[in-house]
Parts: C-alpha cells; sequence; structure tokens
C-alpha cells in the first residue's frame, strides 16, 4: 500500500514538475483572489496559506480539468482562459473527461466575460451620469485633489488672482467647527501639491534667451576684388558674406497667462480636463473610488438597450442562419458537371432546330 501511494505521489510530483509556466501563473493568480473559496473551514481552523490555495488548485487540475474549470473558470480573465485551452486542454483524456465539453466550457466563459466587460461599461456610464447630476462628486475641487497636475497644467495656470480666490472661497456661516478644520487641512494639502507642480510647469513656459554670437566677419574674395578695385581696400559686403554683431542675451517679455488666453482658450481647456476626468472614472483609474458599487451593481442596467441589444444579436444569428439555407439550395439547383446548360444554351438548341433554318 505504501509503495503505491509512493508511485502516486512520484507522479504528481512529475505532473507538476512538467507544468508550463502559464498554467502555474493560473494556480498563482486564483491563489491569490480573495473571493474564492477553496476549502470548507470551521471557526477556529487556521486560514490556508498562499501556497496551500495553489497546492489545491494544482490538484483540482490534475484529477480533472473540466471540473477544474467549473470550479475556477469564472475567476480566471480571457487571457488565462486562452493559455488554459492552449496548454491545458491536451491528449490524453482521462476516462472521466471530455475534450469537447472543456473546449464548449471555455467559450462559454469567455463569451460571459464579453458581456460582463459590455455591463461594466454601460454601468459605470450610468453611474459617470448620477455622479454629474449630483455634482459633488466632479466638482473643481474633488477633481483638483484627484489630479492635482492635471488641474494645474490646463486649468490652474491660466486662472486669474480673483478666479482662485473665488474658487478657494468657503462658506463659514453654515459648517461646523469639524468642517472648517477639515477644508483648511483639504487646501494646504492641495496649495502644497500645487506648488509642487507650478516650477515644473514654469520652466516649460519660460521664454528664450537669445544667444550670444562671436563670429567673426567673414568675406569671401570674389566680393573682395572687383573691378577697379585693390587689394587694400575694406571688405564689400555682398549676399554671400556673414556679418553678425555680438549683442548681449535679451529676454522677451513675457505675458502672464491669463490675460493671453481669452476666455473661450480657457474654457476649451477646462473642457478638456474634464473629458479626461470622466475616462479615468470609466477606465477605472481613480484609485479611491470603490468600482465593486458600480460594476456588481444591478439596478443600473438599462433593460431597455439590454433587450435591444438581445434582439440584434438574435436577429444577426437568424440572418446567418437563412443565408446559409438559400447558398446549400442554390448550391442544390445548381447543375454540375459538363453536361449542365442554362436556359439561353436550351434556347438557342431549340431555335437551330426550327424547320425554317433548316436547308
Amino acid at each position: 500500500m505504501t509503495q503505491i501511494e509512493e508511485n502516486t505521489d512520484s507522479e504528481s510530483k512529475s505532473e507538476t514538475a512538467e507544468l508550463p509556466t502559464q498554467l502555474v501563473d493560473i494556480f498563482k493568480a486564483l491563489s491569490e483572489n480573495a473571493n474564492i473559496v477553496f476549502k470548507s473551514q470551521q471557526i477556529d481552523d487556521p486560514e490556508l496559506n498562499l501556497c496551500e490555495k495553489q497546492q489545491i488548485a494544482e490538484d483540482a487540475f490534475h484529477k480533472n480539468r473540466e471540473s477544474f474549470l467549473i470550479r475556477f473558470g469564472s475567476y480566471m480573465n480571457e487571457q488565462q482562459l486562452s493559455d488554459f485551452q492552449a496548454l491545458g486542454v491536451q491528449e490524453p483524456a482521462k476516462p472521466d473527461e471530455s475534450l469537447e465539453d472543456i473546449c464548449l466550457l471555455i467559450e462559454d466563459f469567455k463569451r460571459k466575460l464579453h458581456t460582463r466587460t459590455v455591463c461594466v461599461k454601460n454601468r459605470r456610464y450610468h453611474a459617470m451620469q448620477q455622479l454629474l447630476q449630483k455634482g459633488e462628486y466632479f466638482s473643481e475641487h474633488e477633481m483638483m485633489q484627484r489630479a492635482p497636475e492635471l488641474y494645474q497644467e490646463l486649468v490652474g495656470q491660466y486662472l486669474t488672482e480673483e478666479e482662485k480666490k473665488q474658487r478657494d472661497s468657503y462658506d463659514v456661516r453654515n459648517t461646523s467647527f469639524s468642517g472648517i478644520l477639515m477644508h483648511t487641512l483639504e487646501q494646504k494639502q492641495r496649495d502644497e501639491l500645487l506648488q509642487q507642480v507650478g516650477p515644473s510647469i514654469e520652466t516649460e513656459t519660460e521664454a528664450p534667451l537669445v544667444p550670444e554670437s562671436n563670429t567673426d566677419c567673414e568675406v569671401p574674395d570674389a566680393c573682395r576684388k572687383q573691378w577697379g578695385g585693390f587689394d587694400d581696400d575694406e571688405p564689400v559686403a555682398c549676399s554671400t558674406s556673414r556679418i553678425t554683431v555680438s549683442q548681449a542675451p535679451v529676454k522677451l517679455n513675457t505675458i502672464t497667462t491669463p490675460e493671453y488666453y481669452n476666455p473661450a482658450e480657457r474654457e476649451l481647456l477646462r473642457n478638456e480636463f474634464m473629458g479626461l476626468m470622466k475616462e479615468r472614472f470609466l477606465s477605472g483609474q481613480d484609485k479611491d473610488f470603490d468600482y465593486t458599487t458600480v460594476d456588481d451593481n444591478v439596478l443600473l442596467d438599462d433593460l431597455k438597450q439590454i433587450e435591444r441589444d438581445e434582439e440584434d444579436a438574435y436577429f444577426d444569428c437568424s440572418d446567418d442562419d437563412d443565408d446559409d439555407e438559400r447558398a446549400s439550395a442554390i448550391d442544390k439547383q445548381s447543375p454540375s458537371g459538363d453536361d449542365g446548360e442554362d436556359e439561353l444554351d436550351v434556347y438557342m438548341r431549340h431555335l437551330n432546330k426550327h424547320h425554317s433554318l433548316q436547308n
């Protein structure tokens, strides 16, 4: 009995040693997923570490790949499913496995992932519309705290002093002491961030200096020797001569940016900043936002849009089936071989047999 167990242990070790790196990465990613229940445990049982979770996933894979997919397939992304199909679904198949069913499971999970991606995009869009209506999350103060560098580059450096005072103003009468204290701390932190961003932007927009030139006056010999002239004469300027005068560095007069840009141009820059912040939210780049409250919220689904998408998908499939049926019917009706004649050939043959054309 012990000899059989040793043989099985050696076989499992050889299998794990031969596993491709992509499959091992899949097991590692599954072990790091906190939503997966690897083992039913009691309250007093110790928590499983990552190595134990990874070993449970590997054991499930070696035991039955189809059961492994049913258990863990919903936690894998599209790239992991493709790697699993390319490297994990190979002959030989075990008696209780079906490679065809495994491939069907993988395709089903991929289709659900695509549907999930579209669903998440729609939910985030509707959540963004609600946040825009409320106005707090996409207010100037909130967006400035989330992206201070981008705000200073597109909006902050073009504000006048009066606009900055109006932006930083705060209604002290309708707030509590804790609210005033929190606002003061946030404003101090924001000012420090803007001061760090400011010098880098100013160095980029600094006016260039005119370099000093020390090039000597050079006149070609062809310009020196002219008709009626002598070698002692002073050089005569011509189109090919280079006459440069050394000048001291001149600093161009710069115009302050709030006065240089008109209100329409500043409004375009502000709209660009708002568009970039919307894209950040939709793409999931707002680190402090809990996207699970949006991505898993069924109330944000547009049922009418989902129904239209399902109808379009159904009619597309039915149109494809009708096209295939028409093509097969045409293939069956079309004559095969060299003896096939079309209507024109039949008409010409009967016309040639007419008695009026016979000798």
